[in-house]
């Protein structure tokens, strides 16, 4: 092959993952929600988990280039609140608690009178 040709199928190979970039730039941004904002986490699934499953289905079905993170977001977004209000309510450490109680003037009374043994 000649310089000339290596050059011009060098520069065809460039353009080609230019274009690529820019693809793939484009799908990140409309995967991305409006307005929202992006959280970066570390997950480790069992190969047991739904989400592993999902991942091999896409996979064994042909799909290459899909955004796993919309689809997890999409997953999140059907979580009822109910929910999420009683996760944050059972991880909230005690000390927290004790301090919002302490903060509201009845539940202050409420925690005094328990405290001096009075009901």
């Amino acid at each position: 092959m000649t310089e000339l040709a290596q050059e011009s199928s060098k520069e065809k190979k460039k353009k080609n993952l230019d274009v690529q970039d820019e693809s793939l730039d484009q799908d990140n941004r409309a995967g991305a929600q409006a307005g929202g904002k992006k959280l970066r986490l570390t997950l480790v699934e069992d190969e047991q988990s739904q989400l592993f499953a999902f991942q091999q289905t896409l996979k064994e079905r042909g799909l290459k280039n899909f955004e796993l993170g919309d689809i997890v977001a999409e997953a999140l977004a059907t979580i009822p609140k109910e929910w999420w209000d009683a996760k944050v309510d059972e991880i909230t450490p005690l000390e927290w608690k004790l301090h919002a109680a302490l903060e509201n003037p009845d539940m202050r009374e409420k925690l005094m009178s328990l405290l001096n043994g009075k009901k």
